[in-house]
């Protein structure tokens, strides 16, 4: 195990839990690296498939087309494509699937992720943190801002702290606020959430575009608010009506979990990722459970428990749990 792994290898563990994953180099069209999955699937280790040409998994007459759409990937005409492939296996047997094919940069270094899907009916591919940044805020009752998510400095460009005693209305530009408030009324009188666009102010002075989702986080009149938003960068693995689903279920889960855990917020902020994660531990969840449901892998959400250790002072999950449930006064 070395001590700087491959950048391909954290992509693969936010994207792979379960289904087969390849990464390759879009420069080279070489394959670095596939999740177990991958590997399995293709009957292949990971010495006789990393550094081969990633076509080379694909049965020849249907070579020319994929390298086709991996000379557009590679140019940047497009970000990602979707392809039935017929896919060789190391024994020479081939079989259909579906390839999800995606474009990635990081570190420096041009990405292409390709997850294979073998079922029928095709699965979108889920959405992970380099396609959707989400913000909390949670108000009082009289909607002045009580707590933000560290995630909205990388959002609008301020230090969440900057938020806080602010009106949330204040947020909005000033066009948006009688939808926003329709919005709300529904909220408060049938409960659940409610989407809508919103333009949000930035550090510069911009009015920024984002994805909104307004939840009522108690029955009182007026209610306490909860407000997520998002910047969604589109995707060609699912549709707008599953993405914004998927977002949809993110910030609900999220806010939900910021708000019932809110008597921890003095230890300090967290991000969205960590809010879902810690709230699906304290309902029971299981680190692979957590990872599954969030599409991570569970290395990456024992990372996210480290830091959230660190901002409680403790060092193991069953301290976490303890220290979250105690009474406020036993704390």
């Amino acid at each position: 195990m070395t001590d700087a792994p491959n950048p391909s290898v954290a992509i693969a563990e936010v994207l792979g839990v379960d289904r087969p994953l390849l990464v390759s180099d879009l420069d080279t069209m070489a394959v670095v690296s596939a999740n177990d999955a991958a590997y399995e699937l293709l009957g292949e280790t990971p010495e006789a498939l990393e550094g081969a040409a990633v076509t080379s998994i694909v049965r020849t007459d249907d070579r020319p087309a994929a390298e086709a759409s991996l000379q557009l990937l590679g140019s940047g005409a497009i970000d990602g494509y979707r392809a039935v492939r017929h896919l060789r296996k190391a024994d020479g047997s081939d079989f259909t699937a579906q390839v999800w094919a995606r474009a990635r940069r990081l570190d420096g270094r041009r990405l292409a992720l390709f997850a294979i899907e073998t079922e029928r009916a095709g699965v979108p591919w889920p959405l992970v943190d380099g396609d959707v940044r989400i913000a909390l805020v949670v108000t009082d009752h009289d909607w002045v801002i009580e707590h933000v998510s560290n995630d909205v400095e990388g959002i609008l460009g301020l230090d969440p702290d900057s938020y806080k005693g602010s009106s949330l209305l204040a947020l909005l530009r000033p066009s948006d606020v009688p939808s926003f408030m329709v919005v709300v009324g529904r909220v408060a009188a049938g409960g659940g959430a409610a989407t809508l666009r919103l333009h949000l102010r930035t550090a510069k002075g911009h009015w920024q575009d984002l994805y909104g989702l307004v939840l009522a986080m108690c029955r009182h009149t007026p209610p306490r608010l909860g407000l997520a938003f998002a910047a969604i960068v589109d995707s060609d693995g699912a549709t707008t009506a599953e993405r914004d689903r998927q977002v949809a279920q993110r910030c609900v889960d999220a806010l939900d979990g910021m708000d019932r855990l809110r008597s921890h917020l003095s230890v300090g902020t967290f991000s969205t990722r960590q809010w879902e994660i810690l709230s699906r531990l304290v309902r029971g969840e299981r680190v692979g459970d957590i990872a599954n449901a969030l599409y991570l892998s569970p290395s990456t959400v024992r990372n996210h428990l480290t830091a959230i250790y660190r901002k409680f002072g403790v060092h193991s999950q069953a301290e976490l749990v303890a220290k979250v449930l105690a009474p406020p006064t036993a704390q």
